[in-house]
């Protein structure tokens, strides 16, 4: 064979100038910048880059295993290997320690240990679960110290990383000294105050106790005396760069409060990241190869001559997670498990497709745990360190959040750091700005979530929710309590961690109820008439659109006029009734067939699909209830067609 070169009759193009005519004729006269992708961050990110656009970014010129870090720990020739770990968050210690069994036997490495640590105000004696704030029902509860030591002995060699919020220093008190056990505990005061708006046992107090923890870790070399998470912050809405800046500052103050007597090296070597990974895949790629880089920064200004690297684990978050097709969590979780092995995670915890649903079984811990065990073995992601290098797109996204983060991360600092931030109610409110604006998106379907907002199983009905019963399992119910005794020193606003396809899971839900209470399922109508194209554009349009809130579709190939449209609605017995055509068949129809069905039966719901804006008033007039469209905000328009058929007041 010869050595003659492949597509020669290509020349290499280094400037986009030919690419752009093309693209330009495909856009057909839209500016090119409708197609750029704008992010929550405020960044704005052209479809694609040449290498010339990322020569002078500085990181290119660094390789994996050394100082910055950024193209991950690990060596050149390592394998890009990470410590898979399942999430234990069952009630019952029972459960917890049989499950724990199952997942080390069947590929995990760690165990991440949710403890329920949720402590009830003013009534030590109550056994009622409906005070307990349902965001925090998850976790195992510990009755005595034998359950803590099940566990450990089912852990075995193995890692056991350890979420125990306000009660860490309980806890801790239960495992300290074995200074064979590998594994971390939280220990994050920061982390307790943003969700709890106050710290339990007073500041100094807290942070006297985390000290102490930190300190007697320092003896057990294979267990972590802090880790330092970004998952609430994640869960309540923040972007990529707020989840950076909001770690670091973290850091920087525990280094300064609990840790400043030692050096950057050992502080680092008892600390780990824990970050959240979001869906936006080629971002949480960059966001993780971006982290490593400013702790870089950070280390340089404790210690010029240090080199140290820090330890990030990864876990996917929940904001994204639903109740309803449930099964998508799957295809979500897997996408986020992948952001963060590209990214270079040391250690990864996949949660349960069914985390919003239930304490998680057998089987859906079964599905999360070989998430990654595919990952690894199966699609190899295990063999090659930072295989996003290169990649002029992530290349450029690693350093636009990087220098995003980093400017965030100074304005925290200049204005006295993260506890300042958090009692200023500084984070709070740059998190709440940006999930007002997540939840817009989300109901105007700028932003899509599959199964709830788009294209919706509007047969589906919800799932039974079944949370473990508390009263069943806790036995010793003051074995925690006591730490929500007295006024606290201060408040902050607490954040509010939330999946937002809750929204439109209530509507759902409230669409159920009233289907139940009136024997029949709420429908809507398809009256498709017209021009072809149109109307079955709109009636897909309008299928999905009302699926988001429970209500089943009786779809139609068309109908010739008016009347026989009419008389096969009637037939059909539907609630609503939704007209799909193009704008210029509205002129002759839409108001027709409104006046006769308004004639027939007044409280027939009417929706037009579409907005011909010269049309709106005498259609208005006419009798149309609502305009369903692209500009419509979903929850608003559904809102107020379930008030008027009666579904809510």
């Amino acid at each position: 064979m010869g050595k003659e070169k492949l597509f020669k009759e290509f020349t290499p193009e280094i400037s986009k100038a030919k690419w752009m005519v093309e693209v330009e004729s495909d856009l057909k006269g839209k500016p090119y910048e409708k197609i750029w992708w704008k992010t929550y961050d405020g960044f704005q990110f052209e479809p694609y880059y040449k290498n010339a656009e990322t020569k002078d970014i500085a990181h290119l010129g660094t390789i994996p295993g050394q100082f910055p870090y950024l193209r991950g720990n690990k060596c050149e020739k390592a394998e890009n290997s990470w410590e898979v770990r399942q999430e234990i968050s069952n009630a019952d210690p029972k459960d917890a320690v049989k499950f724990t069994n199952e997942a080390l036997s069947k590929g995990a490495k760690a165990i991440d240990l949710i403890l329920h640590t949720k402590l009830r105000k003013g009534n030590a004696k109550c056994k009622c679960v409906d005070c307990c704030d349902r965001t925090i029902l998850r976790g195992m509860v510990v009755n005595s110290e034998q359950d803590m030591k099940d566990i450990v002995t089912a852990v075995g060699e193995n890692g056991l990383n350890i979420t125990a919020g306000v009660v860490s220093k309980q806890i801790f008190s239960m495992i300290k000294g074995n200074s064979e056990l590998k594994g971390s505990i939280d220990n994050d005061p920061l982390k307790e105050l943003s969700l709890n708006g106050s710290f339990a046992v007073g500041e100094e107090k807290r942070f006297a106790e985390m000290k102490d923890i930190f300190e007697e870790t320092l003896k057990m070399p294979k267990f972590k005396g802090l880790v330092i998470s970004n998952d609430h912050y994640h869960d309540s809405g923040a972007t990529i760069t707020q989840k950076i800046a909001y770690l670091l500052s973290s850091a920087v103050f525990y280094k300064d409060r609990i840790a400043n007597d030692i050096s950057i090296d050992d502080f680092a070597d008892n600390t780990v990241l824990s970050y959240s990974i979001g869906q936006n895949y080629l971002m949480e790629i960059a966001g993780m190869r971006a982290l490593r880089l400013l702790w870089s920064n950070i280390v340089k200004v404790y210690d010029e001559n240090s080199e140290t690297k820090i330890r990030i684990h990864a876990r996917t978050g929940i904001i994204n997670k639903t109740k309803y097709d449930a099964h998508v969590n799957i295809l979500r979780t897997t996408t986020e498990a992948m952001s963060a092995v590209i990214g270079g995670c040391n250690s990864l915890t996949v949660l349960p497709y069914d985390v919003a649903i239930n304490e998680p079984d057998s089987f859906s811990m079964r599905i999360a745990r070989n998430t990654e065990l595919v990952l690894g073995e199966e699609a190899h992601l295990d063999k090659y360190v930072d295989p996003a290098a290169g990649s002029y797109y992530i290349e450029k996204l690693t350093d636009s959040i990087a220098k995003e983060a980093w400017k965030l991360f100074q304005e925290i600092e200049e204005n006295g750091g993260m506890l300042e931030a958090l009692k200023k109610n500084t984070i709070q409110s740059q998190i709440n700005e940006v999930k007002n604006k997540r939840i817009k998106k989300l109901t105007s379907r700028q932003d899509s979530l599959v199964g709830t907002n788009h294209v919706p199983n509007n047969s589906e009905e919800a799932p039974v929710v079944r949370n473990a019963d508390l009263r069943s399992v806790q036995q010793n119910n003051d074995m925690l309590q006591g730490f929500y005794q007295g006024e606290a020193e201060y408040t902050v606003e607490k954040l509010k961690p939330f999946r937002i396809s809750e929204i439109f899971e209530e509507m759902r839900a409230d669409t159920e109820k009233f289907n139940k209470a009136k024997g029949k399922k709420i429908t809507a109508f398809m009256a498709t008439m017209g021009n072809l194209t149109m109307r079955k554009a709109r009636a897909s349009f309008s299928m999905g659109f009302l699926g988001a809130a429970g209500i089943e579709v009786i779809d139609n190939n068309g109908f010739a006029s008016v009347d026989e449209a009419i008389a096969e609605f009637i037939s059909s017995g539907s609630e609503i009734a939704v007209i799909c055509a193009s704008d210029d068949d509205y002129t002759e129809i839409a108001a027709d067939f409104t006046k006769k069905i308004k004639a027939a039966n007044p409280n027939i719901v009417v929706i037009l699909a579409g907005y011909p804006k010269e049309l709106i008033d005498p259609l208005t007039e006419a009798g149309i209830d609502e305009f369903i469209h692209v500009r419509s905000d979903s929850v608003e328009t559904l809102r107020s067609i379930q008030k008027k058929l009666k579904v809510i007041e």
